[in-house]
């Protein structure tokens, strides 16, 4: 799939790492399984904004079976600061998610989430996300 191929020989500079950022986004929403697994490191913790945790095996599995589908994710804020091979990025993003009854909810989020620069790629190991008002 072509999203995964955007994950693959980075630099471990400012641009690639939002290009990561934005790749995963797109991974996330085309349900991408390997693309998921070549963006989040083995170790992540995502903490959603509702307080419910995941491992990558767990958050991976969640879209995979279509328990959580993202129906889109617009970035409107995305600011990567990078220290060496470790990156911070601090963001806005709307997320359209889709529930079993085919019914769309809304979520506007300030997040943060750390990523390393491994195996020739960004990976993302942790995300700490909180609701903004509507």
């Amino acid at each position: 799939m072509l999203t995964t191929l955007g994950v693959m020989a980075q630099k471990a500079d400012v641009a690639s790492l939002k290009e990561a950022e934005l790749n995963r986004f797109k991974v996330m929403v085309a349900q991408d399984e390997a693309g998921l697994q070549a963006v989040l490191h083995d170790d992540l913790i995502y903490n959603h904004s509702n307080a419910a945790t995941d491992t990558k095996t767990s958050y991976i599995n969640s879209i995979v079976s279509k328990k959580t589908v993202y129906a889109a994710i617009e970035s409107e804020e995305l600011t990567p600061r990078l220290y060496g091979k470790m990156g911070i990025i601090t963001g806005i993003a709307t997320v359209k998610n889709q529930t079993k009854e085919g019914n769309f909810t809304f979520n506007h989020l300030r997040y943060t989430d750390v990523w390393i620069f491994e195996g020739k790629r960004w990976q993302m190991v942790s995300w700490q996300s909180t609701k903004l008002p509507n």
